[in-house]
């Protein structure tokens, strides 16, 4: 009878350590069709409309930048001049003609060069923006889908830990009859049995509850079964700079953008020029004209006109520099502090990889020695073998919350594609 007690027990114990290896596998490696979390993510960045709409923001910048450094379009203008008043004729008068004029326009100093760069800078902004919404989108599908983990893989847990105390319980009736176990051994066992019957029923809801959110973004294959082990994705630390984050990047080219559009308003103080060619059809048989032109503005009233708009062009550039300051350090405190947390996490895994459960097991193992000499409590084994499963479970639980956190500094650090 006790080894019989032994040997249940540590099938019971073996069937609950495969999925609480690294790996966090279980044995159906062959069940079909799988959700991974790289279809998973390309499904959502194909079917969002959000990501599409970014897109075609930043195709409709850079069609509309291939004419911001343009001249402005010439103008043709055509004038009746010198018309008679007394008959209206456009043939008694020598004077009368028609006269038809092309002129254009020459924007001050460098205007035209700093308009193109406005312009390449909000197309290299909306290139960053929708690298952001990527990155956003990513990151929502990520956690989902690790929702989605988390709760299957603690249902395999408790499923597993259900079938230890069914085992512990067959155990106990078999030591009770013999008066090695007592009743409140069984009723311990029993209302175990009962509270992981009740969170395995929860988990599995909760599951669903994953399933049915994560299904907004990649359909009916939400309902496929995940696979066994965690992708690179959310075991690796991700390699990059914060300063080649997306929300960074947009930030620099609205600073590139202000910075363009000071140095358009400081041209701003030239004069504009303007050139015509106009050429006049007489009347009778006087000969036609010719005539040209140059015109010049007048900026002699800059300090109602000029100074003010280069004065809000500096303090739009100034504004840019510090939201721009201000979001890398924000970001940068934040990889720091994720960096942090997961340098605890590994800690943690390590000591109870190393330490906790080891020991843990040891002393179970001890007991259950003891019992198989006939000098053991069967409810020193009830205690031994609960806390080498919780120790199980913490662990299972820190490994997922590592990888929580490695989507939020993946967010951060990721290259971009």
């Amino acid at each position: 009878m006790n080894q019989s007690i032994l040997s249940r027990t540590t099938a019971a114990l073996l069937a609950i350590a495969v999925p609480l290896t690294p790996s966090l596998a279980d044995s159906s490696t062959d069940a079909g069709l799988r959700l991974t979390l790289e279809a998973a993510e390309r499904a959502a960045t194909q079917n969002d409309e959000g990501l599409q709409a970014a897109d075609r923001r930043r195709a409709g910048l850079a069609a509309t930048a291939e004419a911001a450094d343009e001249l402005p379009d010439p103008r043709l203008s055509v004038a009746l001049q010198n018309v008679p008043t007394d008959n209206y004729s456009l043939s008694d008068s020598p004077m009368t003609q028609t006269v038809v004029t092309l002129s254009q326009s020459l924007p001050p100093g460098d205007t035209l060069a700093f308009r193109g760069e406005q312009a390449e800078a909000r197309i290299q902004g909306a290139s960053a923006a929708l690298a952001t919404a990527d990155r956003q989108l990513r990151r929502e599908v990520r956690r989902l889908w690790l929702a989605v983990y988390r709760e299957e893989s603690l249902s395999r847990l408790i499923k597993a830990e259900r079938e230890l105390y069914r085992e512990l319980l067959e155990s106990a009736r078999t030591a009770y009859q013999v008066n090695a176990a007592s009743g409140s051994d069984l009723v311990t066992l029993q209302a175990r049995l009962s509270r992981l019957g009740d969170a395995f029923d929860r988990r599995r809801g909760e599951a669903e509850v994953a399933r049915a959110r994560l299904a907004r973004w990649v359909g009916d294959t939400a309902r496929w079964p995940l696979p066994d082990t965690l992708p690179a994705v959310l075991t690796d630390f991700p390699r990059g700079e914060i300063e080649h984050q997306p929300e960074v990047q947009r930030l620099r080219a609205d600073l590139e953008a202000a910075r363009a559009q000071v140095g358009e308003a400081e041209e701003q103080f030239a004069p504009e020029i303007g050139l015509q060619v106009g050429f006049g059809l007489r009347a009778g048989s006087e000969p036609n004209t010719l005539s040209a032109g140059v015109s010049v503005s007048l900026p002699i009233f800059s300090e109602r006109r000029q100074s003010p708009r280069l004065r809000g062009a500096q303090q739009s550039a100034q504004a840019a520099q510090l939201e721009l300051s201000k979001r890398a350090r924000d970001l940068a405190a934040q990889a720091d502090g994720i960096r942090a947390r997961l340098a605890a996490l590994d800690r943690r895994v390590t000591r109870y990889e190393t330490d906790i459960i080891p020991e843990l097991q040891q002393v179970a193992e001890m007991i259950r020695g003891e019992i198989g000499s006939g000098r053991g409590e069967f409810d020193a084994l009830i205690e031994a073998e609960r806390a080498v499963v919780e120790a199980r479970q913490e662990l299972l639980t820190l490994r997922l919350d590592r990888a929580d956190q490695l989507i939020d500094l993946r967010y951060l650090l990721e290259p971009t594609a």
